[in-house]
Order: C-alpha cells, then sequence, then structure tokens
C-alpha cells in the first residue's frame, strides 16, 4: 500500500463519497489456540493469554485472546473491507473502545465499519470521519466496539498529492 492505490479493483473512496450510515461489512476471521500464545507471548503474557493451566484455573475457566488481540484483528478486518482503499490521511485516534466479551481460540470473527459522521473541511480539502466499529463473535455476541476518527482526502487534494511525486 505504499503506493496510495487501493489494493482491491474496487474504486478509490474519497472525502465526498461518505455520509453517515454507510455500512462496510467485514469478512471473517478465525482465532486458532496457536494464534492467540503465539500473539501474547509477544505483546500481552498474562497467564490468561499464555498458559492452558494457570488460564483453566482463572476467573474465565480457559484461554483467551488479549484484548490486544482482539483489536489487532479489527484492524486488519477495517482495513480490509474499508481503509485499503479509500484516500487515507490518518486515523486520529478511538473515542472509545470497549471490550464487551472474551474470545476464545476457535472462535470466528466478523463486524463492520459504520460511518457514524463527516465533517467536511473544505478548506483543507479533506474531512473528518467518525466510525462505529464492531466485531462480532460466531453467536453474535459484540467482543469489541469502538468510536474512531481519522482524516479523509478530498478528490482535489488527493490526486494533487498524486500528481506533485
Amino acid at each position: 500500500m505504499t503506493t496510495g492505490e487501493p489494493v482491491t479493483n474496487e474504486p478509490m473512496l474519497y472525502a465526498e463519497d461518505f455520509a453517515p450510515g454507510q455500512e462496510f461489512p467485514f469478512e471473517s476471521w478465525t482465532l486458532t489456540e496457536r494464534d492467540i500464545l503465539e500473539f501474547a507471548g509477544q505483546w500481552d503474557p498474562l497467564p490468561m493469554h499464555i498458559d492452558r493451566d494457570a488460564a483453566d484455573r482463572g476467573a474465565h475457566g480457559g484461554l483467551i485472546a488479549s484484548g490486544l488481540h482482539t483489536l489487532v484483528i479489527y484492524q486488519r478486518l477495517v482495513v480490509e473491507a474499508l481503509w485499503s482503499r479509500t484516500a487515507v490521511v490518518a486515523g486520529r485516534g478511538f473515542r472509545q473502545l470497549q471490550l464487551r466479551r472474551v474470545v476464545r481460540p476457535g472462535t470466528t470473527l466478523t463486524g463492520r465499519a459504520l460511518i457514524a459522521d463527516v465533517t467536511p473541511r473544505p478548506e483543507r480539502g479533506d474531512a473528518l470521519l467518525i466510525v462505529d466499529g464492531q466485531i462480532v463473535d460466531d453467536e453474535g455476541f459484540v467482543v469489541l466496539q469502538l468510536i474512531s476518527d481519522g482524516v479523509i482526502a478530498g478528490r482535489a487534494a488527493w490526486d494533487g498529492h498524486r500528481n506533485a511525486r
């Protein structure tokens, strides 16, 4: 994605293409025990994520994925569904992030990104985009809910950037 070109055959989306209420569904991702152990071993080595015996005796009654791992999966899925074909200038942050349910080995996750608000900034040639994102498990329960915001370029600004190279 270093070229700034979409990684799909779908048309590039610019600030002008977004409106509140648009929904971008995600593909799915199944977490294996190995995935959970490897991620947590590197980034979140708490017993509930890396030690089967300790996890079995713990509050959750077994091994669970790190919340950070669930967030990383969200990022992968939202990039595939939306950001890889959007004129993204920058992510600005998370306004809210809730981990609402544990994720166990073998769980298949999916979700969606819903455009909550678009604030055009014509003087800058872009817009601020508010996204309500969520990941649900294979039982339909929400496991992660977040609100994020970012800056999306308008067509003229993006084309000017690309032509300046």
